[in-house]
């Protein structure tokens, strides 16, 4: 008796645990990976999808204010471009100086992205 009232007891802990739901709109081909992927992994797509929620990472959007940063540097590799073109033609003594000066504005401006995008993970870019 003592014995089926706990267990009992922990079904319905479990039971409580569990109670909110979190809805999320996916087309069929995603469906059928999630499934695939639950599959695979030996679980139930309830368990597997749970355990991507709360382990998985989400990469967050890159702010308006640090595409714009990255664009200014995109121009500025532009130029360097342009300065591996004239050092090529006229020899590396006539753009040395332009380059040392390239090269403290790309600091600068990478010094102007957000803390987030800086340590974004290297392995990812």
């Amino acid at each position: 008796m003592l014995n089926n009232k706990l267990i009992s007891n922990k079904n319905i802990a479990k039971k409580k645990l569990k109670e909110k739901v979190i809805s999320a709109r996916i087309s069929g081909i995603e469906y059928m990976a999630l499934k695939k992927r639950a599959k695979d992994a030996g679980v139930s797509l309830s368990k597997f999808v749970r355990s991507v929620l709360l382990t998985g990472k989400v990469v967050q959007r890159i702010s308006k204010s640090d595409a714009d940063i990255l664009r200014k540097l995109s121009g500025e590799a532009n130029n360097l471009n342009q300065l591996a073109r004239t050092a090529n033609r006229d020899g590396f003594k006539n753009v040395a100086s332009d380059v040392i000066n390239l090269r403290g504005i790309v600091i600068s401006i990478i010094n102007q992205l957000s803390n987030d995008w800086k340590s974004y993970e290297k392995s990812s870019i």
